[in-house]
């Protein structure tokens, strides 16, 4: 059972990743959709708090030289899926200066927008993880979960360790591009 000394850490489950027919299917994302229920339930139940990544493109983002469109802004294929979805949620636009409650403590997720790989590009990231910290202490441990392994679900990670915090992935509920990759 989670609690309030574990963090979720949910990156990228949405449509365009997690769902076939979405515009940068991970295959196989689908079958992990369950496991990814359990811990988001655990949020909607108000055990442990969910921090969400989710691309938010626009047609001149850099990333897209890089990847074919997806996630675009305003779009089906940009929504986190239902199933990770909660109800209170806090929405954390990619641009400096965005006005942060002190607590969370009425907020069950918290949606950090992204228009690169790398969470941490967002410069909100850092201020989030400060508050977080202030609220449930140095000790809190981040439970790692998403898509895709050997991208975004490999920098959130690596990004929450650089910065000194504890990380558990949850291996059911992740997906790889290429197996090997992932595994490593």
């Amino acid at each position: 059972m989670l609690s309030k000394r574990v963090i979720l850490w949910n990156v990228d489950t949405q449509a365009d990743f997690m769902l076939p027919g979405g515009k940068l299917y991970v295959p196989g994302a689908e079958k992990r959709i369950r496991s990814m229920r359990r811990l988001a339930d655990e949020a909607r139940r108000g055990r442990a708090l969910m921090v969400s990544s989710a691309d938010s493109h626009l047609p001149d983002d850099p990333e897209l030289r890089q990847w074919p469109p997806h996630c675009m802004r305003g779009t089906s294929g940009a929504q986190i899926i239902l199933e990770t979805m909660t109800e209170k949620v806090l929405r954390v636009e990619n641009r400096p200066g965005v006005a942060l409650p002190e607590t969370f403590e009425n907020v069950q997720q918290i949606i950090l927008e992204k228009q690169a790989l790398d969470v941490f590009t967002n410069p909100n990231t850092d201020a989030v993880l400060g508050r977080l910290e202030k609220q449930f202490g140095r000790e809190v441990e981040f439970v790692v979960f998403g898509v895709v392994t050997e991208y975004c679900v490999r920098m959130a990670a690596a990004g929450l360790l650089e910065r000194g915090r504890r990380v558990a992935i949850i291996t059911d509920a992740i997906e790889s591009l290429d197996g090997g990759a992932g595994e490593r």
